[in-house]
């Protein structure tokens, strides 16, 4: 007797071809195309992947008053009222915790959005078991890769760069901005000296994700003209296609 693994489907919304910051209409419009091409069997698990403005991140310090699950919560939906205003209660955010008196890195997407895509896979049958911003897809695919200690990950998308610097134990900035034409030593340089760090500079590893150009990774000079930088460039990581049932043995 046999088994079958249910089809997987992975979408890639929020970093599309237009210049114009896609709205929520525009990229539930687009889960549905992309959807219709895809054609999934009922049953089949849809993965979303959130990228470019659609998302917001931000880093979440530690205060040992506010160290419970729920308290966190709350001073991470604090931190983006804060920035952004009343608009933010329409936003719902989930954080990842690096470990006890560790800062958080929080990402925020607009709860209509999710709520969209939950009735879009229902209506066609389908289960959703992630919606995942594209910083955090994008590194979870290549962490294995990364170094440790001190490092900058950036991810480089259509229209913008989302720089993250990781210390040895917790996020410590994440900043995302339009894709410089000046290229990206020249960002990171601004960076590193708008922080106040000293000392040598870290390794780099930049991420692509699948609607971005190598516009700024081909612009910057040949490695050995990055200095004080050593960057590496990861593979890119295309958006996964359906995959045809697997049979396995029972």
């Amino acid at each position: 007797m046999s088994r079958w693994l249910p089809e997987t489907i992975e979408l890639h919304l929020g970093d599309g071809p237009s210049n114009a910051m896609p709205s929520v209409a525009d990229m539930l419009a687009d889960c549905e195309r992309q959807l219709v091409a895809h054609a999934p069997r009922k049953s089949a698990r849809l993965r979303c992947v959130i990228g470019g403005e659609a998302v917001r991140c931000a880093v979440v310090p530690w205060i040992d008053e506010l160290s419970s699950p729920a308290q966190r919560q709350r001073l991470a939906e604090q931190t983006y009222f804060e920035t952004y205003g009343e608009v933010a209660r329409s936003w719902t955010v989930c954080q990842h915790a690096a470990g006890y008196s560790a800062a958080s890195l929080a990402c925020a997407i607009e709860t209509p959005l999710l709520s969209g895509l939950e009735a879009a896979a229902r209506a066609r049958g389908l289960v959703l078991v992630s919606v995942q911003p594209a910083l955090m897809h994008a590194y979870n695919h290549v962490r294995h890769s990364l170094a440790r200690g001190q490092f900058w990950f950036v991810l480089v998308e259509r229209r913008s760069v989302t720089l993250l610097l990781m210390s040895a134990t917790e996020p410590v900035q994440v900043k995302r901005l339009p894709v410089p034409t000046t290229g990206l030593v020249g960002l990171l340089n601004r960076e590193w000296f708008a922080l106040g760090l000293e000392g040598p500079r870290c390794p780099v590893f930049v991420g692509r994700s699948a609607g971005a150009t190598q516009a700024m990774v081909a612009g910057d000079r040949p490695p050995a003209f990055t200095a004080p930088w050593t960057i590496t460039v990861l593979p890119l990581a295309l958006p996964t296609v359906p995959r045809a049932p697997e049979q396995v043995a029972a």
